[in-house]
């Protein structure tokens, strides 16, 4: 299972940010086998629907960018 998490760094040590639709970044964990690839949050400066415009990339995958950064 993939699980989206809200971070303030790019890596699983970082602390989760409180703010979905704030943080920094997104890091996707597969529980399965615990990899991750974290994204730049450029909804941060939004004025609203942060949160509303990530979960509609990640709903759709085809529609993701490929700047992701991958540990």
């Amino acid at each position: 299972m993939k699980v989206s998490v809200s971070s303030s760094g790019k890596n699983l040590d970082s602390p989760i940010d409180p703010c979905f639709g704030r943080c920094a970044y997104f890091v996707i964990v597969n529980t399965d086998d615990m990899s991750f690839e974290a994204f730049d949050n450029e909804g941060i400066a939004l004025g609203g629907g942060a949160g509303k415009r990530f979960a509609s990339l990640y709903a759709n995958p085809s529609s993701q960018d490929q700047r992701s950064v991958k540990k």
